[in-house]
């Protein structure tokens, strides 16, 4: 069992945070990604890695809109490098993130074509070109360019693994069974965002068990975790007032990982 808090994405005193964090207990920190309302998630996990030696980082939760998956994976490698392989993509389908350019949370298909590639980037392997998702009008294919030396799939060249770097986790945040699905087929950890109810976190691993067994992958490889909302203090109308904000949404301040 790990339990991790979540910050905001403010670079500002980020070493001590992270510091107090790996004091207090914590098995690791996660920082939301949405670039209207805070800062960069890498940013502060690579300023959280400098100044800690065993806390785990975590994006909580990126998106697979406002970065291509190629950015993502290149990101995170860049964290673990740093972190001495200590770092997490936590991932949705983007809530706010995607509000403030006007969209809403990303299409169940994009979403899991998104994560097949982010996995084949983590893995080291390629992602064909046709697939990219780079619109033509923003910039046209390769060959009208015509390099002598010129790639022939998309792939990150400098990240892979070694005993002090390995693969960095995919942690998809689910709430529905759709997406609880996919997690199933495509992460390496699911985190149930479906209160703290242990009724409704067995219906969540329910549907990811059945999912990865239609999908035949083993359901005993799954590794489950849940965002629960946790305020301590002294008066309970207080706390109940503190947590009354982050009650309403899909994630919460706190989050457990079953290992």
């Amino acid at each position: 069992m790990e339990c991790w808090t979540l910050r905001l994405a403010d670079p500002t005193g980020i070493a001590d945070v992270a510091r107090r964090a790996e004091a207090q207990g914590w098995d690791g920190i996660g920082f939301g990604d949405s670039q209207s309302l805070m800062g960069d998630p890498y940013v502060c996990c690579a300023l959280a890695a400098t100044a800690t030696d065993v806390l785990g980082l975590a994006t909580s939760v990126t998106n697979p809109v406002t970065r291509h998956a190629s950015i993502t994976a290149n990101s995170a490698f860049t964290v673990q490098r740093v972190s001495r392989g200590r770092m997490v993509i936590g991932i949705g389908r983007g809530d706010s993130a995607h509000a403030h350019l006007g969209r809403a949370p990303a299409r169940l298909r994009w979403f899991e074509t998104y994560l097949e590639q982010l996995q084949a980037y983590l893995r080291g392997g390629e992602v064909a070109f046709e697939g990219i998702g780079i619109p033509v009008e923003a910039a046209p294919p390769l060959d009208h360019v015509g390099l002598a030396d010129a790639p022939r799939a998309s792939s990150i060249r400098w990240g892979g693994d070694t005993p002090h770097r390995p693969k960095v986790p995919v942690e998809v945040a689910a709430s529905g069974p759709l997406v609880i699905g996919i997690a199933a087929r495509q992460a390496d950890r699911i985190m149930l965002a479906v209160g703290a109810d242990p009724r409704r976190i067995a219906w969540g691993i329910e549907i990811a068990r059945e999912a990865a067994r239609r999908a035949g992958r083993d359901p005993d490889t799954l590794s489950f975790g849940a965002y629960v909302n946790v305020v301590c203090d002294e008066d309970r109308s207080t706390g109940r007032e503190l947590g009354r904000p982050a009650t309403g949404s899909s994630r919460a301040s706190q989050r457990c990982t079953a290992k």
